[in-house]
């Protein structure tokens, strides 16, 4: 009897544990058919309503506490230290570009040099050099830009000083420089890798730590200047007179506000152009790319950001325009893809960009659309 008893609890449990199988996978597969998007705004207007309230599930009391819509980021404004195991990365790379450098072998040198740079941007050695090999290749633009970064490292280094003196021989110090101040990249050869410079230094801002998206329209040439239009939107007043004089003083060029006083309740929109001078839209010194696919996971991959795309071929002149949808933990590294990407583009933009959550988390990332035109070998 008792055996019995067994034998028929063990099939009802079997049974039972086989029906929550069943639930589960009809859950699972139903998920699917979810229309997300509308179950987050209802969870939104639902905890807006119920905010600091508790449910009850099974018997117990729950706080209810569903992520919304991001409204901006910290900015960590201090200087970056330098970790013991970059330390040692550098030093073996200054010795290669030292080796290099005394050997002539520019090209070899300034590949080491660079390697550097990615662990220490304003490293203060490896610029001078860099401004030196420049200066002796009459790279003068160059050798200012690198030269800068090293005198606002060490600002009372001798040899600096000297150099710099040297250098105003052959080339007057610009009044305004090719690239962009606090973003630590080669200059820019074209119109488009500096519109993307200006924005990265502008994110850098703590003017912009509360802005939500940007959409970025197509580049217009007019004359000697190529102007950026953007749309700015903030999730709490805009810090309109801090960003236009950011992103002025980053392009080196006019800034014009084209949206008049704000109605009230808008204070948080705001547009506006700025002007890159004496400097093409498109690279000039484009190359072509075979396998573009292999070529962008690889760079992809190094730079770590999502992406996806679609693309058209225009069969005619060999050019490829891409519109890429990326998800970006932050901008720096955007730009790190796109420059790697440049030297093979005609031009590109980042049409759009916006603050969001990764999904079931509170972590950032910056969900972008970039538009590239490739030169097909």
């Amino acid at each position: 009897m008792n055996r019995r008893c067994c034998q028929d609890s063990s099939g009802f449990t079997a049974k039972l544990c086989f029906a929550v199988l069943l639930f589960s996978l009809a859950i699972t597969i139903s998920a699917a058919e979810i229309d997300w998007d509308k179950l987050q705004d209802k969870a939104k207007e639902y905890t807006d309503k119920n905010s600091g309230k508790n449910i009850n599930v099974g018997g117990k009391s729950v706080n209810v506490s569903i992520p919304s819509q991001p409204t901006g980021r910290s900015i960590d404004s201090s200087e970056q230290s330098v970790s013991e195991s970059d330390q040692r990365y550098i030093s073996v790379h200054m010795k290669l570009a030292n080796r290099h450098f005394s050997r002539k072998n520019y090209q070899r040198a300034v590949e080491e040099v660079e390697l550097v740079f990615e662990r220490q941007p304003d490293h203060g050695g490896g610029r001078f050099m860099r401004a030196v090999i420049a200066a002796r290749l009459k790279e003068h633009d160059n050798a200012w830009h690198n030269i800068s970064i090293a005198r606002d490292k060490d600002p009372e280094n001798p040899k600096i000083k000297s150099f710099i003196e040297k250098l105003k021989t052959v080339a007057p110090e610009p009044e305004k420089t090719v690239g962009v101040a606090g973003i630590f990249r080669p200059l820019p050869v074209s119109a488009s890798e500096k519109a993307c410079d200006v924005i990265e230094r502008l994110l850098k801002d703590q003017s912009s730590q509360n802005i939500t998206s940007i959409d970025i329209d197509e580049y217009v040439t007019e004359g000697n200047s190529v102007w950026v239009t953007i749309k700015i939107n903030c999730s709490s007043v805009v810090q309109k007179a801090n960003i236009a004089a950011v992103l002025e003083k980053a392009a080196g060029g006019r800034v014009e506000i084209l949206s008049g006083p704000p109605p009230q309740g808008e204070e948080k929109l705001l547009n506006l152009k700025f002007e890159i001078a004496g400097m093409p839209v498109e690279n000039k010194q484009v190359k072509p790319v075979s396998d573009l696919r292999e070529f962008v996971k690889l760079i992809a991959e190094e730079t770590d950001i999502a992406i996806s795309d679609t693309e058209e071929r225009d069969a005619e002149n060999k050019i490829l325009e891409t519109t890429y949808d990326i998800a970006v933990r932050d901008f720096k590294s955007l730009n790190d893809f796109l420059r790697k990407m440049s030297p093979y583009a005609h031009k590109f933009r980042v049409a759009s960009l916006k603050l969001a959550y990764i999904t079931g988390s509170q972590t950032l990332i910056w969900r972008c659309k970039v538009q590239v035109f490739y030169q097909m070998s």
